[in-house]
């Protein structure tokens, strides 16, 4: 633990942040939700520099700017590992669910969330999951992280490439909000 915490500290110091001013180079990129309790630098303990980050509710890779900046991240700062994390309890893929349920759709701009968690949701339910709507939206979580990942390689050329060459690796996991867990799904 002392190794951590000093660590952390020498990462996230003036003479780090000095440091950085010149470059960027993460080894990292994780694309999650924009969800407050979800801070990829905490769970991670890493500091200045480290990880690229990417935030969006549902962790979602819809937007050609969330997709552009993974790549970004892959091609021009060498990172070598992207990380899609989702997290239990995700309230956009509740939502999404509660909107497929209902037969509805959120306000404007919500919605291109909704329509983009959906496909996860549709799955899942195809499947006649059994259990308590909490258990069923955790399986939507779930799915929701695969079809993003799948989504990032089939809509990227460039991640796509750097994945056939081996110099990146695509990765998906789950956050768990009560144990502060991350477990990496197949």
């Amino acid at each position: 633990m002392k190794g951590e915490v000093e660590h952390l500290e020498k990462m996230s110091s003036p003479a780090r942040r000095t440091d950085l001013v010149a470059g960027q180079h993460p080894y990292a990129i994780i694309l999650t939700c924009s969800d407050s309790r979800v801070p990829p630098e905490i769970l991670f303990d890493k500091g200045l520099g480290e990880i690229f980050v990417a935030r969006v509710a549902g962790n979602v890779a819809s937007a050609s700017e969330l997709l552009g900046s993974i790549e970004y991240g892959v091609e021009h700062l060498g990172a070598s590992l992207i990380m899609v994390l989702g997290h239990s309890k995700c309230g956009a893929v509740t939502a999404t669910y509660d909107s497929h349920i209902a037969g509805t759709l959120p306000p404007k701009n919500i919605d291109s969330l909704v329509k983009a968690i959906d496909p996860a949701v549709t799955e899942v339910l195809a499947t006649n999951p059994t259990g308590t709507k909490a258990e069923v939206v955790e399986e939507c979580i779930v799915e929701n992280v695969k079809k993003v990942a799948e989504s990032i390689e089939v809509n990227s050329p460039i991640v796509k490439e750097y994945l056939e060459l081996g110099k990146v690796k695509l990765v998906k996991a789950k956050y768990d909000l009560a144990t502060g867990v991350v477990t990496v799904l197949r």
